[in-house]
């Protein structure tokens, strides 16, 4: 870049640190020939970028700040049923789970407690159906009493209703189908250590146990989570609540990929709004089948408002006031761009409609265009 031109943007970037909007409603007005010439090493170094523009290249949009959540049914905070102590972790940090998996093992006394009542239980049924079979076959054979059946087959009854009682308690202390069905088999001591399983697929994204650690069965200790799909979640004020709607698509960018934008469908539009900032929570869903979107990322969403009338729009920062006018650089060579008068309307989303000035197979600088402004502010000061 020319010495000159650095020194004319420095003193023009201090003068006009913050530029002013184009004026609404502006009526374009004649310039002279106002051609800016730059060397291709120049064109590079101003970061000059221009664009063809059409009617739909730049539209309306509505700028929206939030954060990246996961779907709260693809999250799940996991902690042992029992208080115990941590006789085993089966899995680490970063690992895939499936659903039912066993993540670690709690030795408990109160499942050691219902597990001896589940054999008692057992014990019980089985000695009621005996009993029960037995006045069956001497009412059947005319040599027993009715009333022994039904005092026989109440109290099956009962010790059903108990039995099952006992193994719905085992099944909430974490043990599986199959392991209380050998509870019979091994005794009272296979069923003293509660198993804690994933309820979803993901993958462990936090693990705060060790072996040996007493739990007093209130605390989470592992989180699983599955973030193939995640959430933008948005605020948008009341006056800008008619351009959010359900099915709208979004543009969202997190600073973590600054050259980087991810697609999203709002799904969410909430019927309430906040009292003191008045505006609503938005939810936009996205799929992150890659996994870079995290929970938590701070996010910025850009959503395309509804154009009231077809016509060409330009960003805010291709427009540049000058000599009274607002102007907008045209790439008219190679190297070279006019600076044009436009007449523009009001402001919608960071983007203006453009009316005299601009043509439909205009190339319009649409970054940089500070820079030219700067060339052209030196050059009429050399004049």
């Amino acid at each position: 870049m020319k010495p000159s031109l650095l020194i004319a943007l420095g003193a023009l970037a201090v003068a006009c640190h913050r530029r002013p909007p184009p004026p609404a409603a502006a009526e374009a007005k004649p310039l002279g020939p106002s051609v800016v010439q730059l060397t291709p090493e120049g064109v590079r170094n101003a970061e000059v970028r221009w664009q063809h523009v059409e009617p739909g290249a730049f539209t309306p949009r509505l700028r929206l700040a939030g954060s990246i959540t996961g779907d709260s049914k693809h999250i799940a905070e996991i902690g042992a049923r029992v208080p115990g102590r941590v006789t085993a972790v089966t899995v680490a940090l970063g690992d895939r789970v499936r659903t039912g998996q066993v993540l670690l093992e709690v030795e408990a006394v109160e499942l050691h407690d219902a597990t001896l009542n589940y054999l008692t239980a057992s014990a019980k049924v089985r000695a009621a159906r005996d009993t029960l079979a037995r006045h069956k076959q001497l009412v059947d054979e005319r040599v027993g009493a009715v009333q022994d059946l039904r005092r026989a087959e109440a109290e099956a009854a009962s010790a059903e209703a108990a039995f099952g009682e006992a193994r719905e308690h085992l099944g909430f202390l974490g043990l599986s189908p199959s392991e209380i069905a050998g509870l019979n088999a091994a005794g009272s001591g296979g069923g003293t250590r509660s198993r804690v399983r994933s309820p979803i697929d993901g993958r462990v994204a936090a693990l705060n146990v060790s072996i040996g650690q007493v739990l007093t069965g209130n605390e989470n200790v592992v989180t699983v989570a599955d973030v193939t799909e995640v959430w933008a979640q948005l605020r948008v004020y009341e006056r800008d609540l008619g351009d959010v709607r359900v099915g709208a698509s979004v543009v969202v960018q997190v600073p973590t990929y600054a050259d980087r934008t991810f697609v999203g469908t709002i799904s969410f539009v909430s019927d309430v709004l906040d009292p003191v900032s008045r505006s609503a929570d938005v939810r936009a869903a996205m799929s992150n089948a890659e996994g870079a979107l995290r929970p938590g990322m701070s996010a910025t969403a850009m959503v395309v408002r509804p154009q009231a009338t077809p016509g060409l729009w330009l960003p805010a920062e291709a427009l540049q006031p000058h000599d009274g006018a607002t102007v907008a650089f045209v790439r008219v060579g190679e190297g070279k761009f006019e600076a044009r008068a436009v007449s523009v309307g009001l402001e919608q989303g960071g983007s203006f409609k453009v009316g005299e000035g601009i043509a439909p197979t205009d190339d319009v600088v649409v970054h940089g265009a500070f820079a030219l402004r700067a060339e052209l502010e030196r050059s009429a000061l050399e004049e």
